[in-house]
């Protein structure tokens, strides 16, 4: 968050994007408790990583 804040982003914003980021890796976690389906939870990982910073 820190670092989004210091590349000009607005600290609210940055918050969201932090929870958002948090709230998707534990829900990963958990679904990787429950299901023991790492090569999905990995796949599922990458794929919010591109939307998140974008394809490249």
């Amino acid at each position: 968050m820190a670092a989004e804040v210091a590349a000009g982003t607005d600290p609210a914003v940055a918050r969201n994007r932090a929870r958002l980021g948090l709230a998707t890796v534990r829900g990963l976690l958990l679904d990787l408790l429950a299901t023991g389906d790492r090569a999905g939870v990995d796949a599922a990982m990458e794929e919010f990583f591109r939307l998140y910073y974008g394809s490249e």
